[in-house]
């Protein structure tokens, strides 16, 4: 009886999974160019820079199933709503800094922190990342577990109280697996929108098999956290970085960069020129031989690169 009941469960799950997966359409040009908003009174290397119909950016692909969208109903957030949902500002307050904090012990061939804090330097240009000391596991008070996972949301109420006064993002990060809620078996990371902190673990990147792709995915993972701390919700316009991701496979095949609608969110902040950006993840990418990301983005710098200067005027 318990078998029937458990292989009936298992049936209406994965019925439940192909519903979603067909019913969730993929947004066409006009809904895209919607979701970047009205760029006729930008700048030519703004329009450029978040130009819709360009190419390098592509179309959110159909969601197989099992992936975020087959399983997970979300509306998107387009860049007008960004502004509408009042994000934190990087800079106001005197909140002028990106934390990396660092929480148990990291195995030798785990990403080095220093390489971590280089790539959010560049990928948040022009905003400066700080590392800070490494917290003890011992010293995460109030933290439940599960064997031997850490409850996220207790996790980022800790972290709450640890912001600095100058930060606009506390990022942690730890070797503990992480789980959101208790019908949950894990989450990568976790981030909250408007408290400014964050956290992701290395735990199921495979760190001891391929120390490369462990880096490439802790990259992603962590600029992706960052993202949602900055006020950015998941894409569902683009194949974007910010794309939800259910499973490794899934974030595999996502890539590092933002999408036109999700680049215009962080430059709203950030006011960076795009192609001294992009020069700079690329900068980062070549010298740790990630190769294939670091095309990508020396194609874009090199779409983006003014024939003249142009000011940034995105309101």
């Amino acid at each position: 009886m318990k078998k029937t009941i458990l292989l009936l469960t298992s049936l209406i799950a994965i019925a439940l999974t192909i519903v979603l997966s067909m019913a969730f359409s993929v947004p066409g040009p006009e809904s895209r160019e919607n979701a970047v908003g009205n760029l006729k009174k930008l700048s030519p290397g703004l329009q450029k820079a978040f130009n819709p119909n360009d190419p390098q950016f592509q179309p959110l692909p159909k969601p197989k199933p099992g992936d975020w969208l087959a399983q997970h109903k979300e509306p998107g957030q387009t860049f007008r709503q960004f502004l509408f949902s009042n994000p934190n500002k990087p800079g106001a307050h005197g909140r002028k800094f990106i934390y990396l904090q660092p929480i148990g012990n990291f195995p030798q061939k785990a990403p080095k922190l220093q390489t971590l804090q280089q790539f959010l330097q560049a990928y948040y240009h022009p905003m400066t990342t700080k590392l800070l000391p490494t917290i003890p596991l011992n010293k995460l008070t109030n933290v439940r577990t599960r064997h031997q996972q850490l409850h996220c949301p207790d996790l980022l109420k800790f972290l709450g109280q640890k912001v600095p006064k100058d930060a606009h993002v506390l990022m942690a990060v730890t070797m503990a697996d992480l789980y959101p809620a208790d019908d949950w078996n894990f989450v990568f990371g976790m981030a909250q929108l408007k408290k400014r902190c964050g956290v992701f673990s290395f735990h199921r990147y495979g760190i001891e098999n391929d120390q490369k792709q462990a880096l490439r995915r802790s990259l992603r993972t962590l600029a992706h956290e960052t993202g949602h701390a900055f006020g950015i919700k998941h894409c569902i316009h683009f194949h974007c970085l910010m794309n939800g991701s259910n499973s490794l496979d899934e974030s595999d095949r996502g890539p590092l960069h933002l999408c036109p609608m999700c680049l215009r969110k962080i430059h709203w902040g950030l006011k960076f020129k795009p192609h001294e950006r992009y020069q700079k993840i690329n900068t980062f990418l070549t010298k740790n031989d990630l190769t294939t990301e670091a095309k990508w983005f020396t194609s874009r710098s090199e779409t983006t690169a003014p024939s003249n200067e142009f000011p940034p005027r995105d309101k």
